[in-house]
């Protein structure tokens, strides 16, 4: 998949996020994944609009640290654990896609 198609993808997962933050509770979990959401929003405008950009072709790090503060989440949080395991699993696969994309 080419950058564009990442972009188009993760345009698509923020919609997903945003849409669950409506029914999630409690509200701090629901303002979170509206972060969450937003974030790819803006990650996807950015790789869309300035394809060739500093800014687009690192944002690979922002799904790297965010996998990476799951994983720290799920090692230390009985509570979270699956939700941060699977956004762990989550972050890591956009982080690869983006990577391998240049994006």
């Amino acid at each position: 998949m080419n950058a564009r198609g990442v972009a188009v993808a993760r345009t698509g997962w923020g919609a997903v996020v945003l849409a669950v933050s409506r029914v999630a509770e409690p509200r701090a979990v629901a303002a979170v994944l509206r972060v969450l959401a937003v974030r790819h929003f803006v990650q996807a405008a950015v790789t869309l609009g300035w394809p060739d950009s500093v800014v687009a072709r690192w944002a690979w790090l922002a799904d790297g640290t965010h996998s990476v503060s799951m994983a720290c989440l799920a090692a230390t949080s009985k509570q979270w654990r699956r939700a941060a395991v699977v956004n762990a699993v989550v972050a890591a696969a956009w982080a690869s896609a983006a990577r391998t994309t240049g994006t």
